[in-house]
């Protein structure tokens, strides 16, 4: 029986809700059909018949024809439609709607319902009869099934999963073998209530059940073309349970052996794990065969709670069939979260988010906008929603460019072409899957009031969030029109991995390999955390010829081996041997593999590949001859099923390789190799606050992260004492404890911001990008009128990592009513001692007939897996003299292979720092051209450090000024530690105005922190500052080897005493420190501590000091009591090595000295 409704004609929108205008209550399963395909667009619902006795089944279509060719009454559009056995895979765009996909017809609904002739039944409400063999769930049930359309006309096809709506849910696992015996998944399915408890029992009884998909194959054996065996193959399988006392260790070891216990959760459900018993065998098919399988099975319905929160791990097992006690393969059976991605829109005034949700590669994906415009034009920029190919490069680009603007095509796998928006909409499919606009052609009127806010939500059937064709870490873009036919990025985001549209970000592994020789580049591989069968995106950066002159190469084979590569890297015979053989850890082809099983990797069957095999699955690379073609040639974006990054297979630790097949025979086809090394997350922490002169009540921290140079970076705040604060900013420069007013503009700088960058908007309005970088109360709100703060953030334009950086920085926190700077606290790294360890190294400029006068400070993070982090520079040189202001500027800077000497202070500049040698290029970058040097300035930039010299440091970061304010850089290729570590070498400043001449040079050695507590006797006029000086004076040693920490200051026993908590830096820190003890006990030092190559100490030089040590008792007391016993003097010593973890003081020691008084009676 048909019955007719009045629908609006875009309903199709909102299916996700449950409608009860339209169903008359909303109560039970409700199932549904989506279609934008083959000319069809709209939507078929399964529900039950609330309107008779409640067994019944009711189909309501919700229809259109969006063909070229209009349907009518007079020329109807006929479709024969059925229930077929399989769920359709969204992740497939081509050829998903083939029987072979889609398996056998279920129930032929022309036989039950009628043909659907449109438009006719374009919109109507149709009932089953009791006698049909359909139903939402159960033996007859259509649900987890898919519904084909086929016309009869032309025999087009389109095709839906069958998935629930409504209030109803799904949960979905998976076991993913990855075998030599056995490749492909089994699905489990469950629909209704995941709780235990439902607030309607017969309802859950009545839709709950649980279904398996199949999708089995393993490959030929090797000597396939001598004895054929069976196409299909049916094995025994159970589920076994891991034992509650097994370690993650033992749950991946290659073999099943480990596995003793079938899963049986009670005494009533002891054969629960025994799927053959109560489901017979499964087919497993030999390549290219397929032998896909469903089965039902209500009883399993308990196997997703133990999943969800059961302490021990389920797997699959299938039994081999010759020996059935044996084990085949066996796999984790692992929950498959839905896949959430979105794109938060903060750039060029607009705000808002969109976000992608697919429940599993059998659901289409949910599309919502929620996106405001900063002014009235929303309805002109429908027409320019993308989702591009790349995401935004994470390398800083010029002033005058955005990342929008290299984020490549509108993505389009399938090579639709974009659409012509006059001819109207023609289903979903017709497009390409990031022409947004397109799809939204039918909403395009109802839209047009749209002037600042975008709100809206929709299904789309080809926008894959899993599969090779992933969306997964694109860029969502919004182009504006720029003239005539001519569109522009706006803004944009990258779709990263979220838990949940309104949760937080997913955790994210992300690992790099990074070429030097004889190509420069990098390829990042990004995982979510701890889930080895999630997809893998991998992101090929620019890649180009380092070692000379080259022309553009393509088709270059790339792999995984197993082991990470050795010094043969840069060979000219037998390249990158050292790397291993192709990574397998399933054995997948055996060494002595006939052709027949070396050929069956495929992309329709990457499960059949080995896990290195990634020409296979994705194609060749290619690498540019010149920076300028780099991106466009070589830049890509991949989605792989198959390669982890955790658990027993992960590539961590591996090698990379690049093939060139038509190399010199003496190399060998192997052309570049790289290891792959995790890229951790940074964290900044700003806590150790300072006052500017007077006395700051502010208190707390801010932390700052973020998990890689694609990802936006997440601000948390936690402040107290806020009294009459306003602004709060990041400053260009670190804090330097011994000043006074620490946080003034002379020694912090201003608001940091790259160069050349100009606000565009008042404080307060706008987006992130529109303000400084570093001036957090434009972009978030200030501080006025709060005394606490506790706030989050997200901000795509503040990084920790790359040279805009701000990791080494400040932040300063400036006063509402005097409107000056209160409090500042340096960024300092956050990590855990078990996680890395800080190196800390400085290149001295003290040489007092040297040529500049300061020092470069070096920071970087050892991770405990040996991969590094940026390196941290601080630069602060002027000219020597202590009254010289003089000023000169672009001066180059690098480091050289060797340390130096007396040759720093030779007054000959072409005979200067000759002993440091050459400019440091252990990487052999240009190796075939090294004379070449407008080739080398062509190729080096910031935009391609990799292609520069380890040690041309100006190349990457550019010329550094001598006698203005200190400057913070961030390296990336300063490596402290290591087989190449520029620990030991040295720094050489060349000439002003891009001079070649060395100018400056010193050693770049360890850089140690003693801290001591130091109790003097205050005499009349005492001055800190003055003290200081006097001891460096004696000690013969730069500012920066000893300072003060201003907080710490303070008086004691009624200001007879005061006490100072010292530094004592550099390399000979525990010289420094033993030195200061003597010349305080003894009030003299016959030498200076501070030993200088070539330098003759004057006969004059001031060798004691008046000052005397505080005991720890009042000083009046001790004079009434000297005749009695002596002086006790109480010296605290804080050590912290130059490789010391950051957790607080390294260790303590306290040293007692008795200075006895022998005096006469």
């Amino acid at each position: 029986m048909i019955r007719g409704l009045e629908l609006h004609p875009v309903r199709w929108l909102s299916t996700f809700l449950c409608v009860a205008t339209l169903l008359g209550a909303c109560r039970g399963l409700e199932l549904t059909a989506r279609f934008s395909q083959s000319g069809i667009h709209g939507e078929v619902r399964f529900t039950a018949d609330a309107n008779g006795t409640g067994t019944g089944t009711l189909v309501n279509t919700y229809l259109e024809v969006v063909d070229d060719l209009e349907a009518s009454a007079e020329t109807p559009d006929v479709w024969s439609w059925s229930i077929r056995e399989y769920p359709v895979d969204y992740s497939l765009l081509g050829g998903r709607c083939e029987d072979e996909q889609l398996g056998r017809s279920v129930v032929e609904l022309d036989a039950v319902l009628g043909r659907l002739s449109l438009p006719e039944l374009a919109t109507s409400e149709i009932v089953v009869p009791d006698d049909a063999p359909v139903s939402l769930t159960g033996p007859r049930g259509v649900w987890g099934r898919s519904l084909l359309l086929v016309n009869e006309a032309d025999g087009r096809r389109a095709c839906a999963t069958i998935t629930v709506s409504g209030r109803a849910d799904e949960r979905v696992a998976e076991a993913r073998f990855n075998h030599v015996a056995m490749s492909g998944s089994v699905f489990f399915r469950w629909v209704g209530s995941h709780t235990r408890g439902v607030a309607d029992p017969s309802d859950a009884v009545t839709h709950t059940d649980t279904l398996i998909l199949a999708d089995l194959r393993r490959a030929p054996p090797a000597n396939a073309t001598k004895t054929r065996g069976p196409v299909v193959a049916n094995h025994e399988w159970r589920i076994y349970v891991t034992d509650i006392l097994d370690s993650e260790s033992d749950k991946s070891r290659g073999n099943c052996n480990f596995l003793q216990l079938v899963f049986s959760p009670d005494a009533s459900t002891a054969t629960l794990g025994d799927l053959t018993a109560r489901l017979g065998t499964v087919p497993v098919a030999q390549h290219p065969a397929t032998a896909k399988a469903v089965f039902r099975d209500p009883v399993l319905d308990r196997l997703q709670f133990d999943l969800a929160g059961n302490g021990r791990s389920l797997y699959l097992v299938l039994l081999d069939i010759q020996h059935p006690e044996s084990f085949l393969a066996c796999a984790r059976i692992r929950l498959v979260p839905p896949v959430t991605t979105v794109a938060n829109l903060m750039t060029a005034g607009v705000r808002g988010r969109l976000s992608l949700s697919q429940r599993s590669r059998f659901d289409p994906t949910l599309v919502r906008y929620d996106v405001r415009f900063p002014g009235p034009d929303a309805a002109a920029v429908l027409r320019g929603l993308r989702v591009h190919e790349l995401p935004p490069p994470p390398t800083p680009l010029g002033a005058r460019d955005t990342p929008c603007n290299h984020t490549g095509a509108t993505y389009d796998p399938e090579e639709r072409g974009m659409a012509e928006p006059q001819r109207g909409f023609r289903g979903q499919d017709k497009y390409a899957v990031g022409d947004l606009s397109s799809k939204l052609i039918p909403l395009l009127q109802d839209l047009q009031s749209v002037s600042f806010d975008l709100q809206l939500q929709l299904w789309d059937m080809f926008l894959p969030l899993q599969g090779p064709r992933s969306v997964v870490h694109r860029t969502f873009v919004i182009l504006k029109p720029s003239g005539p036919e001519r569109w522009v990025p706006w803004t944009c985001a990258p779709l990263a991995r979220y838990v949940s549209e309104n949760g937080y970000k997913m955790a994210v592994v992300t690992a790099e390999a990074s070429f030097r020789y004889p190509l420069a580049g990098r390829i990042v591989f990004r995982q979510p955390r701890d889930d080895p069968n999630a997809d893998t995106t991998i992101i090929v950066e620019p890649l180009l010829h380092s070692h000379g002159p080259a022309n553009n190469t393509q088709d270059h084979r790339w792999m995984v081996h197993d082991l990470p590569p050795g010094k043969d890297y840069f060979n000219w015979t037998a390249r990158c041997v050292s790397a291993g053989q192709v990574f397998d850890p399933y054995y997948i082809l055996p060494v002595n593999s006939s052709t027949t099983a070396a050929t069956v990797c495929s992309p329709d069957a990457p499960g059949l590949c080995r896990v290195g095999d990634l020409t296979t699955r994705h194609g060749t690379l290619h690498v540019a001859g010149r920076r300028m073609n780099a991106a466009p040639l070589t830049r890509r974006l991949f989605t792989d099923r198959h390669l982890p990054l955790s658990g027993a297979a992960s590539v961590l630790g591996r090698s990379l390789v690049l093939f060139e097949d038509d190399g010199p025979k003496a190399r060998g086809e192997r052309m570049a190799c790289s290891k792959i090394s995790g890229v951790y997350r940074r964290k900044g922490v700003v806590k150790n606050w300072f006052s500017n002169g007077g006395k700051a009540t502010v208190t707390g921290k801010m932390e700052i992260l973020q998990q890689s140079d694609y990802d936006s970076t997440d601000l948390e705040v936690g402040l107290e004492g806020l009294d009459d604060a306003n602004a709060y900013e990041v400053h260009e420069a670190p804090v330097q404890e011994q000043l006074e007013f620490p946080c003034e503009d002379t020694t912090l700088e201003g608001v940091w911001a790259p160069p050349s960058f100009e606000p565009t908007v008042a404080p307060g309005i706008g987006t992130p990008d529109q303000h400084p970088l570093g001036d957090l109360g434009a972009k978030f709100g200030y501080l006025d009128n709060q005394t606490h703060l506790n706030v989050a953030y997200n901000d795509t334009t503040l990084t920790l990592f790359g040279p805009n950086a701000i990791i080494g920085r400040s932040v300063v926190i400036s006063q509402k009513a005097k409107n000056k700077r209160w409090a500042c606290a340096s960024i300092e790294r956050g990590y855990a001692p078990s996680e890395a360890r800080e190196l800390r190294a400085i290149a001295s400029f003290h040489h007092p007939a040297g040529f500049a006068y300061g020092y470069i400070k070096m920071t970087q993070l050892i991770y405990s897996d040996n991969s590094q982090s940026d390196t941290v520079i601080e630069v602060n040189l002027r000219h020597p003299g202590k009254h010289d202001r003089n000023i000169t500027r672009n001066h180059n800077w690098a480091i050289y292979v060797n340390p130096v000497g007396v040759d720093a202070a030779v007054k000959v500049l072409n005979t200067r720092c000759t002993a440091a040698g050459y400019i440091w290029n252990p990487h052999f970058t240009q190796l075939a051209d090294p004379r070449n040097d407008e080739l080398y300035s062509q190729e080096c930039s910031p935009e391609t450090p990799l292609r520069c010299y380890t040690g041309d440091i100006s190349g990457r970061l550019g010329p550094i000024d001598l006698g203005v304010s200190r400057k913070v850089f961030t390296d990336s290729s300063f490596p402290l530690e290591g087989k190449v570590s520029a620990m030991g070498r040295s720094i050489v400043v060349l000439n002003k105005d891009f001079g070649s001449e060395r100018f400056a040079c010193a050693n770049i050695e360890p850089d140690n922190d003693i801290i001591k507590y130091a109790n003097i006797r205050k005499p009349p006029r005492f001055v800190v500052s003055q003290f200081i000086e006097d001891v460096r004076e004696v000690m013969g040693v730069p500012e920066w080897m000893l300072t003060v920490d201003s907080r710490k200051t303070k008086t004691l026993y009624n200001g007879n005493c005061i006490q100072f908590l010292l530094h004592f830096k550099g390399p000979i820190a525990h010289q420094i420190e033993q030195d200061f003890s003597r010349l305080l006990n003894t009030g003299k030092l016959s030498s200076p501590t501070l030993y200088i190559p070539g330098y003759t100490v004057t006969t004059k030089r001031k060798s004691s000091l008046p000052y005397k040590v505080c005991g720890t008792t009042d000083p009046a007391e001790t004079m009434k009591k000297s005749s009695e016993g002596g002086i006790l003097i109480s010296l605290l010593s804080i050590r912290k090595s130059s490789s010391a973890p950051n957790t607080g003081f390294h260790f303590f020691q306290i040293l007692l000295v008795f200075v006895p008084l022998w005096l006469s009676r």
